[in-house]
């Protein structure tokens, strides 16, 4: 997210004033406006602003393009903090997330909503499915899909004056451009139209370029038709999600999409890729041949019978395909009629080498035709079958080219017949087993090229196959929500290239040192309630994210991890913060929520690039002295009210603290020093009552703009400063003995 939100933050304080007012009562609330206009970024933020008020957290993104199944899954799965069984279909979900979900108070984010159904399955908006207090925030581009929610608001775009000053913070890192630039920047603002998007991609793609290179891409971006601004752009339209998955965002796949569609006069037989269902069926009922289309997307439901006199051999040059079932009875006569025309239409295939079926083919009739041929698809390099059909003979497809295999919540067991016909994939980089029925793992022998193993959430997984240790070139390894596994085998020291290990919601209770482990960033333990050693001095070096909150770890693991950006620990059984904190001289967040801390180091204000520390309300009560200084974003400093041994609170430069809680019983407290905190303020922008602090000799107050009174006996006070409270004139002290 950009540092330059310019002219977001009034818009964000009106979503916090609304959300404010009514903290106990269940809202929901929508944003809509246009791609680019900042909607994702907005939603984000105020998701960031009361994640730290909620214990039930979810955000789902691309709502869009995502089965409402799986957004099912996603919601009920983050909330309850567990692995929910898989959903078949969205009726069952809805009553799953009523039946589990109804006392929670949650905060979700939908972000880019297109249809109501999406609603209707996962919230439903005349009916809120949550606990008394949760908050729903719905982005969308449809403004209809809104009827009925509590609050909406549109994002419009950018006036000149705020969208120069974004542009310019992009380009320049300043907030105007340079006299000789201003006309440049004015043609830049011009085709990017006021989008907050359009305007921080291409302000960062023209930093530090010279004159020559500006006229020269600000005149080929004029050229796009309709004056639309959707390049590609690492920091804003492209990214590597998480999984090294590539993210592409929607103004740049609706650019993408547009210009298939011109470069084909608009007609789908023409185009290279037909995404479109009802475009793929016209196409698939053109006789001639289209050497044109390379990549098709069909959707099957029960109207589809229409279409299975048509034939795939049109497609010659064929690449992709894409096949989702609708609404089909698995089990009805329709259904085995379909099964039976691709029996009869892939082995026309020849160039196929992308395949992804979701739950289809579940009962496939025959698969003599296959037994009495060769492999077919030879070229085949990526399948994704979800829901797999066990019966179904593996060995029709040629595995020889296979890159990619995704046989996700398929009832294959350890003893499937598939295993031993997959040895002949020795190029197989990526195998995805996610909700499979295994107890064990097979034999990784064959395939020393592995690497990505993900078994996220094999609920009867209880062992992983010593071979494990064979695949030198494995980065990544998923074993989260396998909660019947206790152990990880040894040979997994021999994994020398691993980056990422996620053993969350398992079983587990120890991690060895595994000194031949030296490359992993990641680690994620969340949820191994059992967990309660950790030893992680071969990989501290190299750790940037380490995640060990809700376990049952009490000290933090020995080692140097001078490079950790982001540590964990809510919800640990960690009492203390060792001084050793200090050599984390890159750490940016530091969450320790609802942990039994007796006591932070001071240590901590050593560290130079902390951003955030998230402590919520279970702070160390025996704290004397509390010092957050020049943090430039992130943190919040809750639960004061329970310090009763607080005798120092300074705060400064906390730009992101709205408001304290209360201070009424904090009798100890002798200095109190308040300083660049432009939004903090309190119900009814006032400080928290002081009148208990009888010890209280000190209180300075500076740069706090929206603070304007104090209410409080201040009798013991000998020495008060303030300026920039409220403007000072507005600013008021009533009831005190000295000023």
């Amino acid at each position: 997210m950009s540092n330059c939100l310019v002219e977001l933050d009034d818009q964000v304080d009106k979503f916090m004033e609304v959300i404010g007012e009514q903290t106990t009562k269940t809202q929901i609330i929508g944003i809509h406006g246009m791609g680019g206009v900042g909607k994702t970024t907005i939603a984000t933020i105020i998701y960031n602003k009361l994640s730290g008020d909620f214990y039930n957290c979810c955000f789902l993104s691309n709502v869009r393009d995502t089965k409402i199944e799986t957004l099912q899954d996603q919601l009920i799965s983050k909330v309850l903090r567990t692995s929910c069984l898989s959903i078949t279909n969205s009726n069952e979900g809805i009553t799953e997330i009523k039946e589990r979900l109804f006392s929670k108070t949650v905060l979700l984010v939908l972000d880019d909503v297109d249809q109501k159904t999406q609603l209707d399955a996962l919230v439903g908006v005349d009916e809120c499915r949550f606990g008394r207090g949760s908050k729903v925030i719905i982005t969308t581009r449809d403004k209809e899909l809104l009827k009925g929610v509590d609050f909406q608001h549109e994002l419009i775009k950018m006036d000149f004056k705020h969208s120069l000053k974004l542009f310019s913070r992009h380009a320049f890192r300043r907030d105007n451009p340079p006299v000789e630039y201003v006309p440049l920047s004015k043609k830049a603002l011009k085709i990017c139209d006021g989008l907050p998007l359009a305007l921080k991609t291409i302000g960062s793609l023209l930093n530090g370029k010279e004159r020559r290179i500006w006229e020269i891409t600000l005149k080929k971006l004029e050229t796009i038709p309709d004056g639309n601004v959707k390049i590609l752009e690492q920091r804003s339209l492209i990214k590597i999600a998480e999984g090294n998955r590539l993210w592409v965002h929607d103004q740049l796949r609706d650019l993408g999409r547009d210009i298939v569609r011109e470069r084909a006069n608009l007609k789908p037989e023409k185009q290279s890729r037909v995404w479109n269902h009802e475009e793929a069926i016209v196409v698939l009922q053109i006789k001639e041949r289209t050497k044109n289309v390379e990549a098709i997307c069909l959707t099957f439901d029960h109207q589809s019978q229409c279409f299975l006199k048509n034939e795939f051999a049109s497609l010659p040059n064929l690449r992709f395909l894409q096949v989702e079932c609708g609404d089909l009875d698995m089990n009805n006569v329709q259904h085995f009629s379909f099964t039976n025309w691709f029996g009869r239409n892939l082995p026309t295939l020849p160039n196929l080498r992308w395949l992804s079926w979701s739950k289809f083919i579940q009962y496939f009739p025959s698969t003599n035709w296959f037994q009495r041929n060769l492999p077919i698809l030879q070229n085949l390099k990526y399948i994704s079958w979800h829901e797999f059909p066990i019966f179904f003979q593996f060995t029709a497809f040629s595995l020889v080219k296979l890159v990619i295999l995704d046989l996700s919540r398929s009832k294959i067991t350890d003893e499937w017949e598939g295993w031993n016909h997959l040895k002949m994939a020795k190029k197989l980089k990526v195998l995805n087993l996610t909700k499979c029925n295994l107890r064990r793992t097979p034999d990784f022998s064959a395939h020393e090229n592995l690497e990505q193993l993900i078994l996220q959430e094999c609920y009867k997984l209880v062992q992983v196959d010593k071979s494990i240790g064979k695949l030198k070139h494995l980065v990544l390894l998923n074993l989260e929500g396998c909660g019947k596994l206790q152990t990880l085998p040894d040979e997994m020291e021999e994994l020398k290239a691993l980056t990422e290990l996620r053993v969350g919601w398992t079983s587990i209770t120890n991690i060895p040192e595994w000194k031949g482990i030296e490359k992993l960033e990641t680690l994620g333990a969340t949820y191994c309630k059992l967990l309660s050693e950790c030893n992680l001095a071969g990989c501290s070096t190299s750790l940037l994210y380490l995640d060990l909150s809700e376990t049952s770890i009490s000290e933090l693991p020995f080692g140097n991890f001078g490079s950790l950006i982001e540590l964990n620990l809510s919800r640990s059984s960690l009492r203390e913060l060792p001084d050793s904190i200090k050599t984390m001289k890159n750490l940016r967040v530091l969450r320790m929520s609802h942990t039994p801390l007796e006591k932070l180091p001071g240590a901590l204000g050593l560290l130079e690039k902390l951003e955030a520390i998230h402590v919520d309300d279970e702070m160390p009560r025996s704290l004397e002295s509390i010092k957050f200084e020049s943090f430039d974003i992130g943190i919040k400093v809750q639960g004061l009210e329970h310090l009763n041994n607080l005798k120092e609170l300074r705060l400064s430069g906390l730009v992101s603290q709205a408001k304290l809680l209360d201070l009424t019983n904090l009798k100890k407290l002798r200095s109190v020093h308040i300083e660049s905190c432009p939004k903090l303020v309190e119900v009814r922008e006032k400080l928290p009552d002081l009148t208990n602090a009888k010890e209280l000799k000190g209180l300075e107050i500076r740069h706090c703009p929206r603070l304007v009174e104090i209410q409080s006996r201040l009798e013991s006070l000998k020495n008060l400063k303030y300026g920039a409270a409220g403007l000072c004139d507005n600013f008021l002290i009533l009831q005190a003995s000295r000023s």
